[in-house]
């Protein structure tokens, strides 16, 4: 016979065992809730920033092609890419790579580079950039917010609209995900954009040499458009790609900057130093030009050669095997009888060389721009430039086919007023003769200043001269 005590003993331990489960039942279950709208919540934030790594990688590939479109060709720019840039074309890319950080989710790039009209500076005429680029990662879990449903507000993520595609990116999937959509404008940087640039060893050693900058263009940074002690500014930065910049006590009004290497002697500098330096030089391609002047085909002595005041005209083009001058000898770019602008340019592919009491001189208002492929060996009266802006004698070393070394070296007896970009040769400024003033910039595979010399940057050369380098000037996320 059946003890009812005990069954009703028996039934109140089952409906408590009945509660209890239930009630752990609903305390795993809120728990298991709050965990993974954690959870989601966390991938969600994590791919949101992933997102904007993949934008943002976009903008960096957008300025590897634009880099390599300086160099010479072939180059490799813009393949696989729908067309290289221009007004108006759309220069499309899309690329998909794995996410190691996020267990393998891949994250897709597009990019999307123009050349606008509107975006060519009116004074020099380079060409302004604009990248747009969206990057996307998948969203995984059902399509709603984690946790809090405010952070989609905030995050903007897509879980059920293709929040992006247009004309202009087609990738976006409509499945979950996060998406980030960029704007930037690229802007072009000269070749000469440091009073000193040296690949290697940067030698400033010898009798306090002075480094400092002043702006042609701006009447408070200089007088009629010269230098003016007084009107002195701290630009005048020094860098190299090497690890050693030896000062000297050399008075730098500006940055000195190394690539993860030590500057000795920098006791007198106004600026920051910096050892995170690096910028690949551009080489440069000897130039290809459909028509030249055909005489002379090299200066030996005394020569007149004739500037245009057409920019580019054949008539002022002219290929040399060489230029040698001696004794009272002179080499004479000429240009229009009254001063205004005139325009030359040279290629000598072989060495040049000024000795004696002989000069190479520059007419009233010529424009020159000099490129070769030997040795460069400037003394005897050196290089009159009397317009004395270095905007108006630009040096361009050519990128040697061979493994010789190349050099250049200036002096002679009066001031030196150019800017040079050879980064293949070795670069030795000697002293700028009595007195001791270099007017412009100096990029070389080393460099090495000797004698008393004082080496003034004009800012203007930043707007002039060949491009070597892009950078970013503005940047926007599109947040609609």
């Amino acid at each position: 016979m059946k003890n009812p005590s005990r069954s009703a003993a028996d039934g109140g331990a089952l409906l408590w065992t009945t509660c209890i489960m239930a009630i752990l039942s609903l305390f795993a279950t809120e728990v298991l809730r709050a965990v993974s709208g954690r959870f989601q919540l966390g991938m969600q934030v994590a791919k949101w920033q992933e997102s904007l790594i993949a934008a943002e990688s976009g903008i960096d590939l957008a300025i590897v092609e634009l880099r390599k479109s300086l160099y010479p060709t072939p180059n490799g720019a813009w393949d696989g890419w729908t067309n290289s840039p221009g007004a108006g074309v759309i220069s499309h890319g899309l690329t998909t790579i794995p996410n190691a950080g996020l267990a393998g989710t891949p994250m897709t790039i597009e990019v999307d580079v123009d050349a606008p009209a509107q975006l060519i500076d009116p004074v020099n005429g380079w060409q302004y950039y604009r990248v747009r680029t969206l990057g996307w990662v998948p969203l995984t879990g059902p399509p709603r917010i984690g946790y809090n449903k405010q952070d989609n507000h905030l995050r903007k993520l897509t879980l059920r609209v293709q929040r992006y595609i247009d004309d202009l990116f087609t990738s976006e999937t409509s499945a979950p995900h996060a998406a980030r959509r960029l704007e930037a404008i690229v802007a072009p940087v000269s070749s000469f954009g440091q009073a000193i640039l040296s690949m290697g060893t940067l030698d400033l050693n010898n009798q306090n040499i002075v480094v400092d900058s002043y702006d042609s263009r701006d009447p408070t940074k200089s007088t009629n458009g010269l230098y003016d002690v007084a009107k002195r500014q701290e630009n005048g930065d020094i860098a190299t790609d090497g690890n050693l910049i030896q000062a000297g006590n050399a008075h730098v009004y500006g940055d000195v900057e190394t690539n993860s290497g030590t500057a000795t002697g920098v006791a007198n500098v106004t600026g920051v130093q910096r050892t995170d330096f690096y910028q690949a030089p551009i080489p440069i391609a000897a130039p290809s030009w459909p028509s030249i002047n055909p005489t002379p085909s090299v200066v030996n002595g005394t020569v007149t050669l004739n500037a245009s005041a057409t920019q580019g005209a054949p008539s002022s083009r002219y290929v040399l095997n060489g230029i040698t001058t001696s004794g009272n000898q002179t080499l004479t770019l000429a240009g229009n009888a009254d001063g205004s602008p005139s325009y030359i340019e040279i290629y000598v592919n072989g060495d040049v060389s000024v000795a004696g009491n002989s000069q190479i001189v520059l007419g009233n208002g010529v424009r020159a721009t000099i490129y070769f492929s030997g040795n460069v060996d400037i003394g005897g009266r050196g290089m009159l430039n009397p317009n004395d802006q270095p905007s108006d004698l630009l040096l361009y070393g050519i990128q040697p086919t061979d493994s010789s070394p190349r050099h250049v070296s200036l002096g002679g007896n009066g001031q030196i007023t150019a800017a040079v970009y050879a980064p293949d040769f070795d670069v030795t400024i000697n002293g700028g003769g009595t007195t001791g003033h270099v007017f412009g910039s100096v990029v070389g595979k080393t460099t090495s200043m000797t004698g008393v010399t004082n080496l003034h940057y004009d800012e203007a050369l930043a707007a002039t001269g060949l491009i070597n380098n892009y950078r970013i000037v503005s940047w926007i996320e599109d947040t609609r």
